[in-house]
């Protein structure tokens, strides 16, 4: 199996969101904030392998392949 920083390059944006462990707390962009503009978590330098569900990532993996 690829390493996790593979899969992640691998997928896109909306992908990429739904494997993010932030994603429940998230607004998917950028917000207005009482002192300035808030940037989702992965907005500092993308998803790292800390903030990738790789269990979620294989259930849907799973599900796939038995289809």
């Amino acid at each position: 199996m690829s390493n996790i920083k593979e899969i992640i390059d691998s997928l896109d944006g909306e992908e990429l969101c739904r494997y993010c462990v932030y994603s429940t707390d998230c607004s998917k962009g950028v917000t207005g904030g009482p002192n300035g503009p808030i940037y989702p978590p992965c907005a500092s330098g993308g998803l790292t392998e800390d903030d990738f569900d790789m269990d979620l990532y294989l259930q849907d993996m799973e599900k796939l392949n038995e289809t």
